[in-house]
Parts: C-alpha cells; sequence; structure tokens
C-alpha cells in the first residue's frame, strides 16, 4: 500500500510539473505575438513623422535629415506602438557636411492601419529636463526604456547613418 500511495504521489508530480510548464511556455509565447516586425512601408511613415514633426526646429537650415533605431514594437488593441530612438539634424549648401543644428531623443510612435495604408496616431517624446528620465520609462516598456536612457547622449550609431545621407545631398547640390 504504501508503494501504491508513493506511486500516486510521483505521477501527481510529475503531471503538475508538466502542466505549470506547458501553463508557462504558453503565456511567454502569447505575449511574443504581440511583437510586430516593421515593414519598409510603416519604416517610411516612421521617417516622414520624424521630419515632419521636428521641421520647424531647423526651418533655417536647407537640409534636414533623420535616421532612426528601432528598439521593438507591439499591438495592442489595433495600434502599433513603436519604441525608438531618432537623431534629426539641418545642414547648410555654404557649409556642406557640417552640423548647423539637431538633436536625438527617444519617441514613442503609435500607427493604426486604415484603408491598407498606415496612419499615426499619435507621436510622443519623453519630457525635458529633470523628469526625462522618468518619462522615457513612462513611455517604454523597460527592456526598451534602459537602451533608450544608455542611447541619450550617444548617437554615434545613427550619426554614422545620417552622414551618409547628408554627403550624398552635398555631392549632388555642388553638381
Amino acid at each position: 500500500m504504501r508503494f501504491l500511495f508513493n506511486k500516486n504521489l510521483i505521477t501527481m508530480s510529475v503531471f503538475l510539473t508538466f502542466s505549470i510548464l506547458l501553463i508557462g511556455c504558453s503565456n511567454t509565447s502569447s505575449k511574443a505575438s504581440n511583437e510586430v516586425t516593421i515593414t519598409k512601408e510603416m519604416d517610411q511613415v516612421i521617417s516622414n513623422t520624424i521630419m515632419e514633426h521636428n521641421k520647424d526646429a531647423l526651418s533655417q537650415t536647407d537640409k534636414q535629415f533623420e535616421a532612426h533605431k528601432i528598439y521593438g514594437a507591439d499591438e495592442k488593441n489595433g495600434l502599433i506602438s513603436i519604441y525608438l530612438f531618432a537623431l534629426y539634424e539641418g545642414y547648410n549648401k555654404s557649409t556642406g557636411t557640417e552640423i548647423q543644428s539637431g538633436h536625438s531623443y527617444p519617441a514613442l510612435i503609435k500607427l493604426a492601419k486604415e484603408d491598407n495604408e498606415y496612419i499615426v496616431k499619435e507621436y510622443k517624446e519623453p519630457t525635458d529636463g529633470s523628469e526625462y528620465k522618468e518619462s522615457v520609462k513612462n513611455m517604454f516598456p523597460s527592456k526598451y526604456s534602459k537602451k533608450a536612457l544608455k542611447d541619450t547622449g550617444d548617437a554615434s550609431d545613427l550619426k554614422a547613418e545620417l552622414q551618409k545621407k547628408v554627403e550624398k545631398w552635398v555631392k549632388e547640390t555642388r553638381n
């Protein structure tokens, strides 16, 4: 009788262990299913949004450029939230590749698909000053806010991408 009790206890323990693992795995995969892969079309909407949002900030320059990196995106209730870091700079023909003005910042862009195109529903940047860090943490999931805070003040990877665009523009305007 004692052996039978131990055998049932072992069987029940194994069953419970596998059940817990199965439930845990299924919860993880449902979170992953909310993640969104950024398409070329979405990326172009992001670039256009950054340019449009900043157009007045550097209007004294001849040409403005942007570069951005996307940390991730997820979908909830038909809205796609895109967590990114952007670099926006202005240049003049007379000064060539010498930056005249610019800034870099994390941003949250929310898109919805309407009539087969992506529409910007929200554009948000963090608050400046002493509330900056907390503002980033409130805008982004923690896995992205940590990256955004780390990237603040160091947009060197985006600077290289942007510099290629600037050099191409300078070459085209001098010919």
